[in-house]
């Protein structure tokens, strides 16, 4: 079976405490010594002022919201052709998603067109950097609203010379394992500016300032120690796995793109390919047959978030329709062979 996702690193470990020794000898197990050194070595990688860990990048969005004082009343406006969590975490802070669609060609949000979402009651916008291409940010910031950039596919991307993490007020990253970074559980990071990132460190730990120093309500959203060590050990890691990631993606651009519609790239960014996700009407067609050959493959996402029952609008959305019915994500992760390579571009073109 040749996956969506590999553990290239994971099955070259001859002993998987060695990816978390100090902590077990330490016996610091949550927002331990790890943590506060990772917090460190993210920050500087991204280039951020602040770096707070968390325990899932849906933590780093609800979290990011609360600092930012978004709440009942308020509007949010982010894109319906996402993951979940981007819009739940607008809802459970108790604010209103304001969808606006995406690009035809990126995906990402349509920047020109938020413009025509702002209200008197908008807080925020959260663009997605969707599958690990960046939304434009810079036109986002013409419209003087705070930006909590959801990151979980962009982890080390660049746009318009810098990283991911340090563009906008706040960015939300994941460390799910499948991610580009990932640890072997969940795990997220707030990144940007301090005074948000100092109320997002008490709101993960209960409210805390200081031990049983409490100044407002508090979530339990820490980092587990463990999965810092193991984000310590594969950050150094990251540029060259993302280097791989494009030169697959290369090859499936040269062989496929007059086959399907394979992705567009942002012209101010630097693509990381946590998905590689063709368009095409004939997407049953190559998903069975890449079944056939042992291939994983899979619908991202089958539906707009706004047709669904919790988030349900009465707007269509062409581009996020669109995407939903034509797109599938074929392999692209690091560990993935030329030889493998190759049998996925063949097959697919056998398929059509």
């Amino acid at each position: 079976m040749i996956s969506l996702s590999a553990f290239g690193y994971e099955h070259k470990l001859k002993n998987a405490m060695k990816a978390f020794e100090n902590t077990f000898k330490e016996k610091s197990f949550i927002n331990g010594p790890a943590v506060q050194k990772f917090e460190k070595k993210f920050a500087d990688f991204v280039g951020a002022k602040d770096c707070v860990a968390v325990s899932s990048c849906t933590s780093a969005l609800q979290l990011s919201l609360l600092a930012l004082n978004v709440g009942p009343g308020d509007e949010v406006i982010t894109v319906p052709y996402t993951w979940i969590s981007t819009v739940e975490a607008i809802k459970q802070v108790g604010a209103r998603p304001v969808f606006v669609d995406i690009n035809e060609h990126d995906l990402c949000i349509d920047a020109y067109k938020v413009g025509d979402a702002i209200t008197s009651k908008t807080k925020a916008i959260i663009p997605v950097d969707l599958y690990g291409n960046v939304a434009d940010i810079d036109i986002l910031k013409k419209y003087n609203l705070p930006i909590v950039q959801d990151s979980a596919q962009s982890n080390g991307a660049i746009y318009k010379g810098k990283r991911v993490g340090g563009l906008s007020h706040l960015t939300c990253f994941s460390f799910y394992p499948t991610k580009n970074l990932g640890c072997w559980g969940d795990a997220g990071a707030v990144t940007g500016d301090e005074r948000y990132c100092e109320t997002i460190r008490e709101l993960r730990n209960h409210g805390q300032s200081n031990k049983f120093t409490v100044k407002q309500v508090g979530w339990n959203a820490r980092m587990d120690s463990i999965q810092a060590e193991v984000l310590l050990n594969k950050l150094p890691l990251l540029d060259k796995h993302n280097k791989r990631r494009r030169e697959i993606a290369f090859m499936y651009d040269h062989d496929l793109s007059d086959i399907v519609i394979t992705p567009t790239v942002n012209k101010n960014s630097i693509h990381v390919y946590h998905q590689y996700v063709i368009q095409s009407v004939h997407i049953d067609k190559i998903k069975s047959a890449l079944a056939d050959n042992g291939i994983q493959s899979r619908t991202y996402y089958p539906q707009p978030l706004n047709t669904l029952e919790p988030y349900k609008t009465n707007q269509t959305f062409a581009n996020s329709l669109n995407a939903s019915l034509t797109g599938l994500a074929i392999p692209v992760h690091q560990y993935l062979t030329n030889r493998e390579v190759k049998l996925i571009i063949k097959t697919i073109k056998e398929a059509i």
